[in-house]
């Protein structure tokens, strides 16, 4: 999906990049899924990712395949991660701006607050007279061009999914849990549904993953 967004746009997407990019949306991927992915040759893969591990983008571990034999299998290590979109260094200087270390948990929380205020503000007017499934979209849109690497699908009948494969603002979420929150309730407020987060990339996740359902199931 994230790679034919690249390539909806125009991009080039050279093999090196392909491969990043499909462990970053995959995760941990072996060298015959990589091979049929990429539709390249096992030699080919193989030279691909000698020179990425000997970039410091990926690492490997070896595990056994169905008849025995050791196969690699890859995933990015940190320098890799940092190839994806993240504004950490905007929002972590903002927050030593307005928030420093005495300033307490609730100035903190209070201005994770505007921030999400101002971004329903911002994008409130691009929801209104849509059903659920194109505000669903139109909020994978908007996070997509945000760097979140966001796509969404219809589950179930009345059920959706949308997963992000990326946190631009990982290291500030992994310490802080009010901007977690508070992206969860900007959500509910933009797609006016029921929306719970089952995944979460700053507790441990490959994705964060967001269930919506209508928002008549609520009252109940």
């Amino acid at each position: 999906m994230v790679v034919e967004f690249f390539m909806s746009m125009n991009k080039r997407v050279s093999t090196r990049d392909h491969i990043l990019l499909l462990l970053k949306t995959n995760g941990q991927m072996s060298t015959k899924q990589l091979q049929q992915k990429l539709g390249l040759s096992k030699m080919a893969v193989h030279r691909q990712m000698i020179n990425l591990e000997r970039d410091g983008f990926v690492q490997y571990i070896l595990g056994r395949h169905q008849l025995g034999r050791p196969m690699h299998y890859y995933s990015l290590t940190q320098v890799g991660q940092k190839q994806f979109p993240s504004d950490d260094g905007k929002l972590a200087v903002e927050l030593l701006i307005h928030f420093m270390i005495d300033e307490g948990e609730e100035r903190l929380k209070a201005y994770f607050t505007r921030q999400q205020a101002r971004f329903i503000d911002k994008n409130i007017t691009n929801m209104q007279g849509k059903e659920l499934p194109k505000r669903i979209a139109e909020l994978a849109r908007i996070q997509e061009n945000n760097g979140f690497m966001a796509e969404w699908e219809q589950q179930d009948k009345e059920i959706y999914i949308i997963k992000q494969h990326n946190c631009p603002y990982l290291q500030i979420a992994n310490r802080f849990d009010i901007l977690c929150e508070t992206e969860l309730n900007g959500y509910r407020a933009l797609l006016k549904a029921d929306v719970e987060r089952t995944e979460c990339v700053a507790r441990g996740s490959g994705h964060c993953i967001y269930v919506v359902r209508p928002a008549q199931e609520l009252t109940e």
